[in-house]
């Protein structure tokens, strides 16, 4: 028997001005069509980053998501999940979207390292050209 497959929204962040625009979109999504919002940060891996350097990052992610998750449940969004992962960015959003079956992925039009001259950054540009699903660009 085929399993029921539940819409969902995945909103990624990294905690600059855009992505928390991106979220608070997301956020008013879920909560109008009632679905499940997943909210995923990626800590980039360079080979010249140490492990303790890296070791700092991914406790400053887990505790961007956690905050995150809080301001959602804290808008009554229940089903309010989390994923923390490393790598590059547009990768694992990618991977995480196919893998989970994302109905839309809502990005920032720009990210933590994005220059005012871009008009759009780096993931969301490879976002939208590579996603499968439905990608949603907040200015």
């Amino acid at each position: 028997m085929k399993r029921k497959r539940v819409p969902s929204i995945l909103v990624a962040i990294d905690g600059s001005e855009y992505s928390d625009k991106a979220f608070k979109y997301a956020c008013e999504l879920s909560i109008m069509k009632n679905i499940p919002l997943i909210i995923i940060n990626v800590v980039e891996e360079y080979a010249t980053i140490g492990y303790s350097i890296l070791r700092e990052l991914k406790k400053s992610s887990r505790k961007l998501l956690h905050e995150y998750k809080g301001r959602a449940e804290s808008l009554d969004i229940r089903t309010a999940s989390t994923i923390h992962t490393v790598g590059n960015a547009a990768e694992e959003i990618l991977k995480v979207a196919n893998r989970k079956d994302i109905d839309t992925l809502v990005i920032g039009s720009k990210g933590k390292y994005g220059t005012s001259k871009d008009m759009l950054g780096g993931t969301s540009y490879k976002l939208v050209h590579y996603s499968k699903c439905t990608v949603t660009i907040v200015k």
